[in-house]
């Protein structure tokens, strides 16, 4: 199957990445793995932790951005 959205693309291939170093690392497929539903949840909510730790990070660097280049703007004006 073609992908015609670039964004999906590379999150498809992420995925792929993901996986395949996961593989390597573990020496498994998620497939394959041992581990049970509950743990599996606490796994997921852990890296959503993460997740929203580093968007957090993110968005205070785009309002920083944003606020130095309205400053920056503002004294030309």
């Amino acid at each position: 199957m073609k992908i015609k959205d670039p964004i999906a693309e590379r999150v498809i291939k992420r995925i792929a990445d993901r996986s395949e170093a996961g593989t390597i690392k573990f020496g498994d497929t998620m497939d394959k793995a041992d581990k049970t539903l509950e743990g599996s949840i606490v796994d997921t909510l852990e890296e959503l932790g993460d997740a929203m730790i580093y968007l957090e990070k993110a968005l205070q660097i785009i309002r920083k951005e944003k606020t130095r280049w309205n400053m920056k703007n503002s004294k030309t004006e």
